[in-house]
């Protein structure tokens, strides 16, 4: 007879006798046909419902953030309906067209004031400008020019443009 060549699997001897906590544990798994279909099914369910969980999760933040935002266009509806009520008072609608418009009334003197620099802004800017004198007389320019443009007849050369 020839021997075949067979390996023996050895297990250790403290998981046989089930001295080692890890050997007492594996001891006590007792695995039935019923116990394997009942974690097969777990396992099948978990698989089928998580696709459906995550689609449920996501729809859920959706909505939150509709409903955010729902919130958030309320807040704005209700702050200009009090600004439109606020139009319907005739003493904010004067405070607006003075402020906005510059209307006073009857009998009021209005001030503008157009250069709104502070003092010390001023005070500054005057000490850095300095007066010169120019040798030309600005007034007399301005009436010979007025002068030459209204009393002088050009010639139709003149007017027309030079290409």
């Amino acid at each position: 007879m020839a021997q075949k060549n067979v390996r023996v699997r050895k297990v250790p001897v403290a998981l046989v006798t089930g001295t080692t906590k890890a050997g007492v544990w594996l001891g006590s798994i007792r695995l039935s046909g019923f116990s394997i279909l009942i974690m097969s099914l777990t396992l099948l369910g978990v698989l089928v419902l998580a696709p459906q969980l995550k689609i449920l999760i996501e729809q859920r933040q959706v909505i939150a953030d509709l409903q955010a935002e729902a919130d958030l266009r309320q807040t704005q509806i209700t702050d200009l309906e009090k600004q439109r009520a606020r139009w319907d008072d005739p003493a904010y609608v004067r405070a607006q067209a003075r402020d906005r418009l510059y209307y006073v009334m009857p009998g009021e003197i209005s001030y503008l004031v157009i250069n709104d620099a502070t003092i010390d802004d001023l005070k500054r800017e005057k000490a850095t400008a300095s007066l010169q004198d120019t040798s030309t007389d600005w007034v007399s320019g301005l009436l010979k020019s007025f002068l030459i443009a209204g009393l002088g007849t050009p010639t139709p050369e003149q007017v027309q443009p030079t290409p």
